[in-house]
């Protein structure tokens, strides 16, 4: 075809497919004793659902329509409802709907139905935590006792983690000591482990221990560094693992965290990478390198000229190695007759092939805690919505008051908790999000909403004679924060910004 076909017919293509694989994954499913004289049909439903899903994968890097055009209203809302256990949860994953075309279902009830699988399958596994103070079970199934040291979060999670594999799905037990070895006073049913999980992935993660690069040409986004073998030796595919159970511990645990993955490896953590798109990832990796391959495409001499073979130099750490496209490829110059072969070659070697062991690696960690079928639930935007949260991390301020509970003698309409979010409100949203993390930490919002949090936030009522006499305190395992009636917007202000950005972790008073 000489011309694109035009959006408006796109979206009608769209509109008439969804209503053909709806009703043939719910409403016509063929019974056995019919499969003989099916086959037409079944190979309508995959070409069908094939162009849909190219669509969607399409749509999902530069939006074809509104995400309402793909969706059909109230699909799944009933089946989830009767679900009440993992089993259950987990069975809906084999309804046709959800292997040939979850996206027909709103993004917020797979996410509903995610959340649902994790949580059953962590009771299981885990036990859960007893809300009534009175009763002494808390139950909790016994976890394993990690120790880690302020400022050998690190080090001290790879020593004595790196080798959980499975495991990591049980309950794990933070002992925090402090700069004299001593542990502090927190007694972790939950809250001390987030804190220590938030902590490591923004070290494991951080581009300055040559594990990760970020992308040249969007976003600041990460993917593996190529070169973290010359900067970690034979230890960067542990390295990789471990860190690929970071993230799967994290998205089980229910917190978000900063990473931000660039498509292409969203798409390996999918398993389902599309090899069409290698050149549009190569232009946010290596837009240089990118435009002079288009300049080869669109080269009008012969291509001889510009002296190329089938090889590429490879310059990690001030290395100079040449790496063969082809066999022999040092030896095969580019011609105007295969320059469209070598552009692919040169793609897939950069986008692909130089991280493919790290991204294998990465993705057995995830797999280890986080079943593959559970992420095929996502596209990949979704996908990081699921890992680091909605908007970027931005607090949605009107969500949280709405779904805040208050506790101690509080109540909504009360002079100091009026006062605390005219407070919040005048933060910036990097001190709202050291207060989020003061309070849960997690310095990000869930991706289902303040709604979803559980326990839910909540502001306790501590009472005092005078402003000096208390800092603001938190309960992390209970999102609670336990703030003083404190006489004035601005000494409340003080003491919140003092407490949030104090680092002192059990120490302070």
């Amino acid at each position: 075809m000489d011309k694109p076909i035009p959006l408006h017919q796109l979206r009608r293509c769209i509109q008439v497919l969804k209503k053909l694989l709806h009703r043939a994954c719910c409403l016509d499913l063929p019974k056995e004793e019919d499969a003989p004289s099916q086959y037409l049909g079944l190979s309508l439903i995959s070409a069908s659902a094939k162009v849909m899903r190219d669509l969607y994968d399409r749509s999902s890097r530069k939006p074809l329509c509104l995400p309402k055009l793909w969706i059909i209203d109230d699909l799944l809302e009933c089946e989830i409802r009767r679900c009440d256990s993992f089993d259950d949860y987990e069975r809906l994953l084999s309804l046709p709907i959800l292997r040939i075309c979850p996206f027909l279902v709103s993004f917020k009830r797979r996410l509903k139905l995610f959340e649902r699988i994790v949580t059953t399958n962590r009771i299981l596994i885990q036990g859960q935590n007893n809300p009534n103070p009175f009763v002494m079970d808390s139950g909790l199934k016994p976890g394993i006792p990690v120790r880690i040291m302020r400022g050998r979060v690190l080090e001290d999670g790879l020593a004595t983690m790196s080798k959980l594999g499975r495991n990591m799905r049980k309950r794990i037990v933070v002992h925090y000591l402090n700069e004299a070895g001593a542990q502090e006073a927190g007694v972790d049913i939950g809250g001390l482990f987030k804190e220590f999980w938030t902590d490591l992935c923004a070290i494991a993660f951080d581009p300055n221990y040559a594990l990760f690069r970020v992308t040249e040409g969007a976003g600041n986004c990460m993917y593996p560094n190529p070169a973290s073998g010359a900067a970690h030796g034979a230890l960067h595919v542990t390295l990789f693992e471990f860190l690929g159970r970071i993230l799967g511990k994290a998205l089980y645990e229910g917190i978000t965290i900063h990473p931000r993955f660039a498509h292409f490896f969203l798409s390996f953590l999918r398993g389902d990478y599309n090899f069409l798109h290698m050149l549009p990832d190569l232009s946010t990796m290596d837009p240089v390198l990118y435009n002079n391959l288009m300049y080869l495409k669109s080269y009008d001499g012969d291509a001889e000229d510009l002296c190329l073979t089938f090889t590429v130099a490879n310059d990690d750490f001030g290395g100079n190695r040449e790496i063969q496209l082809i066999p022999n490829g040092s030896n095969v110059s580019v011609t105007n007759l295969n320059k469209q072969r070598y552009i692919g070659l040169v793609a897939k070697h950069y986008v692909c092939d130089r991280l493919k062991e790290q991204s294998q690696a990465f993705t057995r960690g995830l797999w280890d805690v986080i079943e593959r079928p559970w992420l095929c639930l996502f596209n990949e935007p979704e996908l990081q919505v699921l890992i680091s949260g909605p908007s970027g991390g931005k607090i949605d301020i009107y969500d949280m008051k709405s779904n805040t509970r208050y506790a101690g003698g509080f109540t909504s309409i009360d002079r100091t908790v009026h006062r605390f979010w005219k407070v919040f409100s005048s933060l910036s949203s990097e001190q709202q999000g050291l207060l989020l993390r003061f309070v849960t930490s997690c310095e990000r919002p869930p991706p289902l909403g303040f709604a979803s949090m559980n326990p839910p936030f909540t502001i306790q009522r501590i009472g005092i004679l005078r402003d000096g006499d208390r800092l603001p305190t938190a309960a992390t395992c209970f999102n609670t924060l336990k703030l003083p009636t404190y006489s004035s917007e601005k000494i409340m202000k003080e003491r919140l910004v003092y407490a949030i950005e104090s680092g002192t972790g059990f120490e302070l008073s």
